[in-house]
């Protein structure tokens, strides 16, 4: 690949296109093709934190009083697995910024990789508390050993990697970021849910709050992808091939299958959800990025959050009015926040 030229004074700021295309190198927000990038980037800085603002001590007590034997199990190796996709997440927000043409795109790809980074840091805060050092060398080591964690990777690793291995091309380029929508608003959000669930039965409240302040970024930056998905099929039409929609659909439900797969045996022996529920919220998931990216919902049926919990337990705490209230990140709602009893779930 062509190194980038960080200045050219021949162009317009303006950038032609988001990739393959031309600009000076300056940013000038006030001139900018896409006017959403700059929504998105100050959405994206009005979020920032760092994870020592969450304080863990009772769920230290938790962790090693409170929960089963099973249930530490998951928390520990969910934790290794969301490190091991936040550090793959980094690597390729620095490589697509290094070939995005559009300074204010890069600008968003780029604080999304640093934000990567702040996770994959926040979750060795969450192990380093809870884990010893053989826990947490489990716990950092499941995404290599585990054969259906592996198998579940494996193909979106393989596409990131594709464009990695020639990111001159442009059908590598869509279905890395295909593969990263998946990485990002399913494997990452759906694995999520474990938290909630503790925290549903006042347990793991930090942890839960961690997660919760790293969801709603996931959520900002599948809305960003999403919307690079969309620009890509604008100014790139060649891309936007029956051949292309099929793979797409067709790999979305591949990948949707096998995170079933992993969930049925990593939540054998939890109590505090059902796979069933589960499932349910991975395909509304799965609907909530195809509509990000412009792209047919692959589980039209599946169009409300049917566990309602997880809009209690999965927003982040906010204040209005002298009220805790926790926001709905995916219907845009604020719901009255209130702990429940741990009576009557609706499993």
């Amino acid at each position: 690949m062509k190194p980038f030229r960080v200045f050219n004074g021949e162009v317009n700021n303006k950038a032609t296109k988001i990739f393959k295309g031309e600009a000076s190198g300056i940013c000038d927000w006030d001139d900018i093709k896409y006017p959403v990038m700059l929504e998105l980037n100050r959405a994206m800085f009005g979020e920032f934190w760092i994870e020592d603002e969450i304080r863990l001590n009772e769920d230290l007590k938790h962790y090693r009083h409170s929960l089963t034997d099973r249930e530490r199990y998951v928390y520990n190796i969910l934790t290794g697995m969301l490190t091991q996709l936040d550090s793959v997440a980094n690597r390729f927000n620095f490589l697509l910024g290094y070939t995005c043409t559009d300074p204010s795109v890069a600008a968003n790809i780029q604080l999304v990789g640093a934000f990567e980074g702040l996770h994959a840091r926040s979750y060795q805060y969450l192990t380093s508390t809870m884990l010893n050092a053989e826990e947490k060398k489990e716990a950092f080591n499941a995404p290599k050993e585990l054969p259906l964690l592996k198998e579940r990777n494996k193909e979106i690793f393989e596409l990131i990697q594709d464009f990695v291995d020639d990111p001159e091309s442009m059908d590598k380029l869509y279905k890395a970021l295909l593969a990263y929508l998946v990485l990002e608003g399913i494997y990452f959000t759906g694995a999520f849910a474990y938290f909630h669930s503790l925290a549903r039965t006042n347990r793991m409240i930090g942890s839960n709050n961690m997660i919760n302040l790293i969801k709603e970024d996931e959520v900002q930056h599948s809305v960003l992808f999403g919307t690079i998905m969309q620009i890509l099929m604008l100014e790139f039409p060649e891309l936007n091939t029956k051949e292309n929609m099929e793979f797409t659909l067709e790999f979305i439900k591949r990948c949707v299958e096998k995170e079933k797969a992993w969930a049925a045996f990593i939540f054998d022996g939890i109590d505090n959800m059902t796979i069933n529920e589960y499932s349910d919220y991975v395909e509304y998931l799965t609907n909530v990025i195809c509509r990000n990216a412009g792209i047919q919902e692959v589980f039209p049926e599946n169009k409300e959050l049917r566990s309602k919990w997880i809009l209690t337990y999965g927003s982040k705490k906010k204040k209005e009015g002298g009220l805790a209230t926790r926001s709905d990140f995916f219907q845009t709602n604020v719901i009255n926040y209130s702990h429940e009893s741990g009576d009557g779930f609706d499993l």
